[in-house]
């Protein structure tokens, strides 16, 4: 059966109207930082000049001159000439030899035997003599002071900020406003009895085409339900549109049933 009750949809509030504070705006100059006396360094200037410095002195040394020799050729006597005397035959030992002691003897000279040989004689002997090694010297580059650093009073000013200032003209104020509740009347059905378990002919899965379902999306969207888009596919906003369209027609819900298609128009 069908009721019409009154449902509070909203209660009743007190609001506050706040009426924000008023200002006057101008400017204002700050100090932010006082001025001083401070000193400046001024740094020293510098100037490169060339300076000669002795890296080694000069000093002196003794070079040995090897002594000179020269090859010459000279005759060596290895046995001085002599006269040696040999048994010989004479005239007058032919005819008295047999029978007197004198003997015959001959005069035979034998050169002197030599030899030549080379010889190394002295020419210039060793001697020394000194060697002055120069002194060295490198040059390097030096920086000088050309001007002594200095410091230099400077005077700082002071530093002001100029920005914007608010004064109060008026204080915030609030005022209460009641807003009353809020209610509205609503048709509610109610079911007499206990819900029970009933058994419906059910459309198969093979037996449900695209064009049943776009059918079915489109029946419900003409009856201010939100099936979703029509695209013949039963998808969640399909089938809770059609489970809403069933619970408020007192139809079995939980499936696409046989009831169900005629009593949306499309079944006979």
């Amino acid at each position: 059966m069908e009721d019409s009750v009154t449902v509070k949809v909203r209660d009743s509030e007190v609001r506050l109207d706040v009426t924000p504070a008023e200002f006057s705006r101008g400017f204002k100059q700050v100090v932010t930082k006082e001025g001083t006396k401070t000193f400046r360094v001024e740094p020293a200037t510098y100037k490169e000049i060339e300076e000669r410095v002795l890296v080694k002195p000069e000093t002196t040394r003794l070079v040995v001159e090897p002594a000179q020799y020269e090859e010459v050729q000279e005759e060596v006597v290895l046995e001085q000439a002599r006269t040696e005397l040999e048994p010989c035959r004479t005239s007058g030992a032919a005819a008295y030899g047999a029978s007197s002691a004198v003997f015959g003897f001959c005069a035979k000279e034998i050169p002197a035997r030599t030899k030549t040989i080379t010889v190394t004689r002295l020419v210039k002997p060793e001697t020394t003599r000194t060697e002055v090694i120069p002194a060295e010297y490198k040059t390097v580059t030096r920086k000088v002071v050309d001007k002594p650093a200095e410091v230099v009073p400077v005077e700082l000013d002071d530093e002001i900020e100029t920005f914007e200032v608010a004064e109060l003209v008026e204080a915030a104020q609030t005022r209460e406003r009641e807003i009353p509740a809020e209610t509205m009347d609503v048709n509610v059905k109610r079911y007499e009895g206990r819900p029970r378990i009933v058994a419906r002919q059910a459309v198969c899965d093979q037996d449900l085409t695209r064009d049943m379902v776009r059918e079915i999306q489109k029946t419900l969207a003409g009856l201010g339900y939100r099936p979703g888009e029509i695209d013949g596919l039963p998808g969640p906003k399909t089938i809770d549109a059609l489970s809403q369209y069933q619970i408020e027609n007192g139809l079995a819900s939980g499936a696409i049933t046989i009831e169900t298609m005629k009593h949306l128009g499309l079944m006979d």
